[in-house]
């Protein structure tokens, strides 16, 4: 319930970002027209969305929010946990737009995509969204959203290995697929290995980040 309210706590930060962020949710939709590959679509907004993951640090900073979380009665772990909550609902907002709205835009350019891949673009897009974040937020803990803003740029490297991916892919990564596939259970298993292990990473991070931090 705790990690709730903090999360609401961003949520509420972010009224000065509406319009930004109405923005991030949209230019994928022109991105779309260029490219016409819903994988490389929804990648896209996910690197957007991620981008905008310094907003609620860029505003605390600016309103020298520090000294209301010290007295608030929430944990630091909850604190924590709840920025991660928040910047995950983000990234559910974002591919849910983009994975409802980039199909019907590439449906009228002559595109036909199947079910199976909106839900395999889509189960990408957050993959790489909570990879983005979970590097971002413990770099933004640590140096601010002044020095730490360099992290920010950190999903252009993800977007560009998407696109480079997607357009060279060869036999070598069909094997891989075709290996997945045919062990239904593997290729599960090892994204909730991972995205276990990266969230768990990220927020044990920040946590001991925030908690050694002097203010």
């Amino acid at each position: 319930m705790k990690i709730w309210k903090a999360a609401k706590l961003d949520f509420n930060l972010l009224k000065y970002y509406y319009k930004s962020i109405c923005f991030t949710l949209l230019i994928p939709l022109a991105f779309i027209l260029l490219y016409r590959t819903l994988a490389v679509g929804i990648s896209f907004a996910m690197f957007m969305m991620a981008m905008s993951s310094i907003y609620t640090f860029s505003v605390a900073d600016k309103n020298d929010m520090q000294r209301l979380y010290r007295i608030l009665p929430v944990s630091v772990k909850a604190l924590v946990c709840g920025k991660y909550l928040h910047a995950f609902l983000m990234g559910i907002l974002a591919v849910s737009v983009s994975g409802i709205l980039q199909p019907m835009i590439l449906g009228m350019l002559g595109v036909n995509v199947s079910g199976k891949e909106v839900m395999t673009a889509v189960l990408a897009g957050m993959v790489l969204y909570i990879t983005y974040v979970c590097f971002q937020i413990p770099a933004y803990y640590k140096f601010g959203p002044i020095k730490g803003r360099v992290f920010m740029y950190v999903p252009v490297v993800g977007i560009l290995l998407t696109m480079f991916v997607v357009e060279k892919a060869d036999i070598r990564t069909g094997v891989l697929f075709r290996m997945l596939s045919e062990n239904r259970y593997l290729g599960p298993c090892l994204l909730v290995l991972y995205l276990t292990a990266v969230v768990c990473i990220s927020i044990g991070i920040s946590v001991r980040i925030s908690k050694n931090k002097e203010w």
